[in-house]
This record gives C-alpha cells, sequence and structure tokens, in this order.
C-alpha cells in the first residue's frame, strides 16, 4: 500500500512538474504511478511464487535422493548380512535313472540361511 500511495504521488508531483500545473496531466501522473506500482508488486510476487516452487522442488529432489541411499544402504547392509550367516550343505545324490536315462551319483550344495 505504501509504494501504490508513494508512486502515485511521485507520478502526479512529476506529471504537474511537467505540465506547468495542469491538473489532468497530474492526474494521469498519479495514475501512471498507481500502475507502475501495481506492475512492480505483481513482478515481485511472481518472482516469490517461482522462487518458493524452486525451493520446493529442490526439496523434493533433495527427499527422493535422501530415500534412494537409505534403500541402497538397507540393501547392502541385508546383502553382508546374507553373505556371513549363509552356509553351504552339501547333499548327496544317489545314482538315479529317469525316463531310461541314468544320472550318476553327485555332490549338490545347498544355501541355508539361519
Amino acid at each position: 500500500m505504501a509504494s501504490d500511495i508513494g508512486l502515485a504521488g511521485a507520478g502526479g508531483v512529476l506529471g504537474y512538474q511537467l505540465s506547468d500545473g495542469d491538473v489532468g496531466v497530474a492526474a494521469a501522473g498519479a495514475a501512471g504511478g498507481y500502475l507502475v506500482s501495481k506492475v512492480a508488486q505483481s513482478q515481485v510476487q511472481k518472482a516469490m511464487k517461482e522462487a518458493e516452487q524452486r525451493g520446493y522442488d529442490r526439496a523434493m529432489n533433495q527427499s527422493v535422493k535422501q530415500q534412494y541411499w537409505i534403500i541402497q544402504n538397507q540393501q547392502r547392509a541385508q546383502d553382508a548380512r546374507a553373505e556371513t550367516s549363509a552356509r553351504l550343505v552339501p547333499v548327496e545324490l544317489p545314482e538315479t535313472t529317469v525316463n531310461g536315462v541314468i544320472i550318476k551319483p553327485t555332490v549338490e550344495y545347498i544355501r541355508v540361511e539361519p
């Protein structure tokens, strides 16, 4: 509101001085000053909204990155724990015949986790 009054007054004074005391030009100058004030205020509001949106977008981006690294660290911890606690148990398979095919005896290893 102060900028409205200030710029309208400055426009009126400027119009009055430039027109050698014509009241109509002074009024037009005041109206012009008021319009300049409104345009300046809208530009400031627009810049503030854009800055707020950029800040929001950056915060969301940072949040996504944090979630990504949390998930990565959890998976690394699970993999490390699985490697240390899992063990391989040998299972001896005897010779068998499946559909007329003889399968030789072998040893297979099964991964066992607690």
